[in-house]
């Protein structure tokens, strides 16, 4: 695969690379030059991606970081900062997916309580300890995944969707504040047959329902997901800031 080198020079923070998504953007982000520390919760998993990056001559860091607890995030941007002095771009990706519940379900509320803690607490949590070295660099790209069903608001994904929604409040609230520093800030709505999207359509018998809702009439994979991050993160987005995009064939169209 032919690239441009778009992202040369700058480092990368993505959590939730150690497949899917996640690893489809480190691996693209790698291709462009970039330097990335990839995090998630399986050592082994992000030690193969890492292994896969350098093996097509990239550079590549591997650390098991839990999204949600503050000590894992101090160490994942030490890390950068010590590996490579600056953090350029982070990607906001992982999230711990819990069972899809109905509203009454007594479990409920420990459901937003965990997806909270990890897709919108992890990611406050990096973005606050990124702020200080990109403001001093003057400026950087922070991206955020979202989920059309925290717009579409489906039946049983109360806590998913209502964490999904909160980041991309978080995406327009550090868009406003941190603009003035040169750090942009967006939202992706990404859908892909990651693991995670594959084992939610077998569990609920819902691939043909969920299908018909794609205006493309085919279902993404995690690199349809990967050069959208990768505009985001160059400098030819330097004028994009505070926005939500979906990647995700036409199922949400805001």
């Amino acid at each position: 695969m032919s690239t441009s080198r778009r992202l040369d020079g700058k480092v990368a923070i993505i959590t939730g690379a150690g497949q899917g998504i996640g690893e489809a953007i480190a691996r693209a982000y790698a291709r462009e030059g970039a330097r990335v520390v990839i995090t998630g919760r399986t050592l082994s998993k992000l030690e193969e991606v890492a292994g896969k990056i350098k093996a097509d001559g990239g550079e590549a860091r591997a650390l098991d970081a839990l999204a949600g607890n503050q000590a894992d995030a101090e160490r994942t941007v030490a890390d950068a900062i010590a590996a490579w002095g600056r953090v350029d771009v982070l990607v906001n990706n992982a999230h711990t997916f819990t069972d899809y519940l109905p509203l009454e379900d007594p479990k409920m509320a420990e459901n937003v309580r965990v997806d909270m803690e990890s897709a919108f607490i992890g990611s406050l949590q990096l973005m606050q300890l990124c702020f200080p070295h990109m403001r001093e660099q003057g400026g950087g790209s922070i991206i955020n995944m979202g989920s059309s069903y925290g717009i579409r608001c489906e039946p049983g994904f109360l806590a998913y969707a209502a964490s999904k929604e909160a980041i991309r409040t978080l995406t327009k609230t550090g868009a406003k504040e941190w603009g003035r520093y040169k750090i942009r800030v967006n939202t992706i709505l990404p859908s892909a047959m990651s693991p995670k999207a594959l084992w939610y359509l077998e569990e609920s018998k819902s691939y043909d329902q969920e299908l018909a809702k794609v205006a493309l009439g085919e279902f993404g994979t995690p690199d349809d997901i990967a050069p959208s991050a990768v505009f985001l993160a160059s400098d030819e987005s330097r004028y994009v800031t505070g926005q939500t995009l979906g990647v995700d064939g036409g199922s949400t169209m805001l």
